[in-house]
This record gives structure tokens, C-alpha cells and sequence, in this order.
């Protein structure tokens, strides 16, 4: 039987994954529990997005009194959903496919439940039932695995006990069969989360066996429990080739584009352009993205790009990337002035022409290319502002070796 759980986390707490993990130590689970990572621009989701699907032949009645003893429902935005479904119908792939790249109505969603016949259960609005449904029917082409380990309940909502330079001392061993750890530049830890769910931390990875071997390394506080998912994150499974004229709302895109207005930093410290091909359209390196945004300030207009983000609706349609790719850089021409033979200063008559202002004299001056202070290639944010589905270089490089 495939059970799909979805938004049973609220901004106090709780953890879909650790929902899952308490089905699993009661009843079990086949293979490896699935944690899909849906829509990362819908604007009601709690955090990441995820939705759980797992295996299981446990008791239904049972399983829902977790699901309710559990989830946070009755707490804002949080509207638990969960299904049950024995033979999956062939549909519900191009259902996940949507959740993944759409907004789908809570309407759409019992309408698919009534019509294939699928039990559930849902309290609030029932939005829970579209990332349930998705998850159940996600095919996967690529996937990564995440380790996750659980506090004791007694450490819920305090401070979280990890040694840090243990963190690094894994992350550079295994780098990059894991990933996504520790930001050195930015000095951050990336495997803890900041809210008062249940996880200690995560470590994401290619292999169940690497993140075993790399889990024993890190030093912290009890550990209560511990589970590895299937997941799709880091897979860039979220992102479609569009033309800017396509783009929509709530989606994810890969855009090529010439740059058609210079970026510029804005208050916030948000840094804005523009890119065109037969239409233009905004993209944003925010503040959170740091050092990235460096590179944004060097591209002007004329440049090549390709850019990865998700859509938002901000004084109109705006990329929030997440790596750019330079494709072609706009060579910069400078004539350097000097003075005359007679030392008198040159004045431009157009075309590369100088008249000096003291003796008469024309003169040719050639222009020089000015060496740009970027390169092509591609660029990514850091990893303290990398989303769960992004895709990091790393991966990227991994595979075209393979």
C-alpha cells in the first residue's frame, strides 16, 4: 500500500519526515521512504515544500490516529492531508508533474480523489491532499538520498548541540558524494535546520552507504532516531526550458537571454537586471544569495546568459535565480587618451579621430579591448541560499564524469 502524508509541519514545529518515521517504526516500510520536494514557489507552503511517500502495509485506522496525535493541525496555514492507494492510476504521474511546476487547487485534488476512488483522510482545508497525492505518483529520473536524524523530545525547540568542526571534517572527506554542508565562505552550518521541528540534522548525499559511513563522523548531541529518504532534491527537477513569453507565475525556469539593462543594487541590498530574447523579463540575485551577487554587478548589457530561478509577481514578473550560466561576455573598447606631441590635450572628432587643442593637430587613436573581471561559465548561489531542488555544481560535474 503507498501512503502519501503532506503539511503536517506548522511554523511551531512538527516535521512531515518525522511523521513517516514513526509510521515506519510501528509498521514498517518497503524500500527507502520518499521524500518529494513539490513546488518551491507556491507562497502557502510552511518551509520546503515536502511531501513524504512510503511502502507500508500498517493499519490504516492506526496510522491516522499518528497522523492526527502528530500533525499540527488547527495551527495557521497547516491543513493535513493523507491517502492511501493500492495500485497507483497511471494519472497521477502528470498530477505530481503539475504540483511540481503548478498551483494546483484544492479542488482539483478531491476531484481526482473521487474520481480514481482513493481514500484519504484531511483536516483544515485539506491542501495537505494535493503534495499527499503528488508524492504517491512522482517518478524520479534522478535522485539523491538524505539522512536524517531526530532529537530526543526533551531538546524540542532548544538550541541544537553540533560540532561544527566535525561537520567539516566529514563534508571534506566524502565532498562530493555529499554536499550542501557547511558554507565555508559564509560560515554557516547547512545540515541544521533553524526551526523547532523535531530534526537534529540532515546530510545529503549519492548513496544510502556514503551517508552511513559520513554520519559517524559528526559529533552532537543524543540522537533518538534516524531515517535515510529517496528524494529528489538537488536534481534541478523543478526547472523547464521556456521562452520568456511563456513564463508564468509560481513556475521554474531555464531562461536564455542578452542582458538588456545593467544591474543595479537596490535597497535590501537586492541586486536587479534585466535579460531579453523576443521579450524581456526581471531576475534578482537577493540579499541572501551573498557573494553571488558579486557576480550578477559584473554582467552589462549585451551579455549572453542562461538563468535558473523560480517565478515571483514582484512590480511585475521577476527570476529569483539560483545559478546563471554566462554564455557569451560583451567585449568593452576604451580609447585611451594622451596628450599630443606638444603636450596639448586631445579633443575626440568622432570615429576614432583626435584634434589637438593647442597645435591643430589630428590624430588616430586605436581602440583597446578592456579585460572583463568575469569569465564564462557557470555560477551558482552559495550554499546557505540553495534551495532544496537546485541542483548544485558539484552534482553537475559529478555526473558528466560518470
Amino acid at each position: 500500500m503507498y501512503i502519501g502524508i503532506d503539511d503536517t509541519d506548522s511554523k511551531e514545529g512538527m516535521c512531515t519526515t518525522y511523521l513517516a518515521k514513526l509510521i515506519i517504526d510501528r509498521f514498517g516500510c518497503e524500500g527507502y521512504p520518499r521524500l518529494i520536494r513539490l513546488n518551491p514557489n507556491i507562497p502557502y507552503k510552511t518551509r520546503g515544500n515536502g511531501a513524504l511517500n512510503l511502502i507500508s502495509d500498517g493499519n490504516k485506522d492506526e496510522i491516522i490516529e499518528l497522523f492526527m496525535k502528530y500533525s499540527h493541525h488547527g495551527k495557521e496555514n497547516t491543513n493535513p492531508g493523507i491517502v492511501f492507494i493500492e495500485k497507483v492510476p497511471s494519472s497521477l504521474k502528470d498530477f505530481a508533474i503539475k504540483a511540481l511546476h503548478e498551483n494546483i487547487a484544492i479542488k482539483e485534488a478531491l476531484g481526482y480523489i473521487e474520481k480514481n476512488k482513493i481514500e484519504h483522510f484531511a483536516l483544515g482545508n485539506k491542501r495537505g491532499l494535493v503534495g499527499a497525492l503528488a508524492a504517491v505518483g512522482m517518478e524520479l529520473s534522478d535522485h539523491t538520498y538524505e539522512l536524517i536524524t531526530y532529537r530526543e523530545r526533551s531538546k524540542f525547540g532548544k538550541k541544537r548541540e553540533i560540532d561544527v568542526k566535525t561537520v567539516i571534517e566529514m563534508d571534506r572527506k566524502y565532498y562530493p558524494l555529499i554536499f550542501d554542508n557547511y558554507d565555508y565562505r559564509n560560515k554557516h552550518l547547512c545540515i541544521a535546520p533553524n526551526s523547532p521541528c523535531p530534526v537534529l540534522y540532515g546530510i545529503r548525499g549519492e548513496s544510502p552507504e556514503i551517508l552511513e559511513k559520513a554520519q559517524k563522523m559528526i559529533k552532537s548531541e543524543k540522537i533518538d532516531k534516524k531515517q535515510i529518504f529517496l528524494t529528489n532534491q538537488a536534481t534541478d527537477m523543478h526547472v523547464v526550458n521556456k521562452k520568456i513569453q511563456e513564463i508564468k507565475e509560481f513556475s521554474s525556469v531555464v531562461v536564455k537571454g542578452k542582458v538588456s539593462e545593467s544591474p543595479k543594487t537596490i535597497e535590501g541590498g537586492h541586486v536587479i537586471f534585466k535579460i531579453k530574447d523576443a521579450h524581456e523579463i526581471f531576475c534578482a540575485a537577493y540579499e541572501p544569495t551573498k557573494e553571488f551577487r558579486n557576480v550578477i554587478r559584473k554582467l552589462i548589457v549585451g551579455d549572453v546568459v542562461r538563468v535558473y530561478g523560480g517565478v515571483k509577481y514582484t512590480k511585475g514578473l521577476t527570476i529569483n535565480l539560483e545559478k546563471i550560466e554566462i554564455l557569451k561576455l560583451t567585449r568593452i573598447y576604451r580609447v585611451w587618451k594622451e596628450k599630443c606631441f606638444c603636450g596639448g590635450t586631445l579633443k575626440s572628432r568622432g570615429k576614432g579621430v583626435y584634434k589637438c587643442k593647442k597645435c591643430g593637430k589630428k590624430i588616430n587613436l586605436k581602440k583597446i579591448e578592456v579585460k572583463r573581471d568575469i569569465k564564462e561559465g557557470f555560477y551558482e548561489v552559495p550554499p546557505c541560499a540553495r534551495r532544496h531542488l537546485s541542483k548544485p555544481l558539484c552534482r553537475y560535474r559529478r555526473l558528466r564524469q560518470s
